[in-house]
């Protein structure tokens, strides 16, 4: 247990350096934390440093030009400008450095840390997104895959009743040109549900010896309207403003389209039949579903 706890410590010991900041990082952080504090956020160790060129100096020119600023600078002529003199100085040293000066470009252009003593000294600020955008998100996600899912269901089923009328149509021995009778039943001991094909249409044969027609056009495609995203406003505008003001003439156009298609395809699809004669031949589909056929 005691060799447990240990290595625990150790990686706890050497995530802690992988974290934390390098001598030469705290030194950038500082003198650009004080610079920045005294003379304003823009401020940075190339303008500190009243370079002509900024960071296109060279080497060589950021090395000359403190000698420049120790003829006024230098503590020894003016005291006063003791810590200003130390802070050209250490600027001096970082940027004349190539890869100090590597490191202190990084910062410039990626961000500099934020400093709290009661948090140990420099850190970054991670940004935290709020609450709404979470939601939002959530929302989005939520209902995006609530469409992909209904396409999903979708495409299956009308796979499944497209493959369900080829096989119908495969023990069709009129070649679509005539009318064939056949009962379908999902296993052995299942009463059977009586079929037609009519002329390559097939069509189950109701109780009450009407005829509706099977097809994967009568499956509802899939829709944003079918989502929450729609639903739940839609909803509240139909329980609150919307019984006031009414549906919309685009909805009435779309509902009245609708009335009148499903009345068409049920005059169409829905056919008085004779009642079925006797004799029946066993016929079995390439799914295992048996199909008989009706003389």
């Amino acid at each position: 247990m005691n060799n447990y706890w240990k290595l625990m410590l150790v990686v706890l010991g050497l995530l802690s350096l992988s974290y934390a900041f390098t001598t030469i990082e705290t030194e950038i952080f500082q003198l650009q934390n004080e610079i920045s504090t005294k003379y304003g956020p823009d401020m940075n160790f190339y303008k500190f440093l009243k370079l002509p060129k900024l960071q296109k100096s060279s080497t060589k020119e950021i090395t000359k030009n403190l000698r420049k600023l120790s003829k006024k600078y230098h503590p020894d002529k003016n005291p006063k400008y003791r810590k200003l003199y130390e802070r050209l100085n250490l600027a001096t040293q970082i940027l004349s450095n190539g890869s100090n000066r590597k490191i202190y470009d990084y910062y410039l252009q990626n961000g500099f840390p934020n400093y709290d003593f009661h948090k140990g000294g420099f850190y970054f600020t991670r940004v935290k997104p709020k609450t709404w955008f979470i939601l939002a998100f959530i929302w989005i996600i939520i209902n995006i895959g609530q469409y992909i899912i209904s396409v999903i269901q979708y495409r299956s089923q009308r796979s499944r009743i497209e493959s369900f009328i080829s096989q119908c149509k495969q023990q069709d021995d009129t070649n679509g040109l005539g009318v064939k009778e056949l009962t379908f039943k999902q296993h052995e001991e299942d009463e059977g549900k009586n079929l037609v094909v009519r002329f390559s249409d097939v069509y189950v044969v109701e109780p009450d010896g009407n005829e509706t027609l099977i097809s994967p056009d009568t499956l509802n495609k899939p829709s944003i309207k079918n989502c929450l995203f729609w639903k739940i406003p839609a909803s509240i505008w139909n329980g609150t403003l919307g019984r006031f003001v009414g549906s919309t003439p685009e909805e009435e156009i779309i509902r009245d389209s609708k009335k009148y298609d499903g009345e068409q395809t049920r005059k169409r699809n829905k056919v008085k039949r004779n009642p079925a004669k006797k004799g029946q031949k066993k016929m079995e589909l390439p799914n295992g579903k048996v199909i008989y056929s009706r003389k």
